[in-house]
C-alpha cells in the first residue's frame, strides 16, 4: 500500500510509516532474492534490498530533522519496532510477494508499487522545509525510480508480448481500493473502540457486583437449581 501525504496528515508520522513500507520492500526483496535461481538477479534483488534497508535508516533521519526543527514531538509510537511491518500490514505474516505471485506478476507489483512510491515521495517534498532532509528524499526517490526502470527491463526482456502499463494501471487501482479501505477502517475504530471499552468497563463493573456464596461445609448440589450462582 503507498501512502499519499497530504497536508491534513501528521508529518511525522507519515514518515514512520513511509520508513515501515520500505523495511517491508526490503524483506520482500530478500525472500525474492533467496527464491530466484538465477545468479545475476538474485544479485539485482539484494542490491534492490539493501537500498530499501538504507532508505528506512534515512527517512528516520529525515523524522528526526524535523523534530529537531520543531515540526512536531517524538512520540513513543515513532519509535521502530520490527514486527510492526506485519501489525501495520506492509508484511503479510503468512507469506512474500514472491511466493503468491508468478514472476511476471511479481515484477508487474514491483514496478508499479517502485514507481507509485516515488510519486508519493515528491509529495513529500512539498511538506519537508529544509535541505538536508530534502536531498535525502529527492536521493531516495533517484533509486526508486532506478528499481521501476530496472523492472521494465527485465519485464521486457522476459515478457515481451506483455503490456506493463496496462498492469500499472491495474496495480494503480488496487492501491487506491487498499488505500480506500485502510482509511475507513480508521474511521470505524474510532466509532466502534469506544464503544467496545464501554460495554467491557460496565461488563467489568457488573462481574463486581456479583458476590459468590460460600462454600465452607455446604453441599454445593443442594443449593437451588434456579439460581444463576
Amino acid at each position: 500500500m503507498i501512502l499519499s501525504p497530504q497536508k491534513s496528515e501528521n508529518l511525522l508520522k507519515t514518515l514512520v510509516e513511509f520508513a515501515y513500507a520500505e523495511y517491508g520492500s526490503a524483506l520482500e526483496m530478500l525472500a525474492a532474492a533467496k527464491k530466484s535461481k538465477s545468479p545475476k538477479l538474485k544479485l539485482g534483488y539484494i542490491r534492490h534490498a539493501l537500498d530499501e534497508y538504507r532508505h528506512t535508516f534515512l527517512l528516520h533521519e529525515v523524522l528526526s530533522n524535523q523534530v529537531k526543527q520543531g515540526r512536531g514531538k517524538f512520540q513513543r509510537e515513532y519509535k521502530f519496532s520490527p514486527q510492526n511491518v506485519i501489525l501495520k500490514g506492509y508484511l503479510d505474516k503468512d507469506s512474500y510477494l514472491v511466493e503468491k505471485f508468478p514472476l511476471k506478476k511479481f515484477v508487474e507489483f514491483v514496478y508499479s508499487n517502485e514507481y507509485l512510491s516515488k510519486e508519493s515521495f515528491e509529495w513529500l517534498t512539498k511538506r519537508v522545509k529544509d535541505n538536508a532532509s530534502l536531498k535525502t528524499i529527492n536521493s531516495i526517490m533517484k533509486d526508486e525510480l532506478n528499481h521501476a526502470d530496472d523492472s521494465v527491463k527485465f519485464y521486457e526482456k522476459s515478457f515481451p508480448k506483455a503490456k506493463l502499463q496496462v498492469a500499472f494501471k491495474r496495480e494503480m487501482l488496487k492501491n487506491k481500493m487498499r488505500l480506500f479501505y485502510y482509511k475507513n477502517l480508521k474511521f470505524l475504530n474510532k466509532i466502534f473502540d469506544p464503544l467496545l471499552n464501554f460495554l467491557i468497563t460496565c461488563f467489568g463493573k457488573i462481574v463486581v457486583l456479583v458476590t459468590i456464596p460460600k462454600s465452607d461445609k455446604k453441599n454445593l448440589l443442594s443449593i437451588n437449581s434456579k439460581s444463576v450462582v
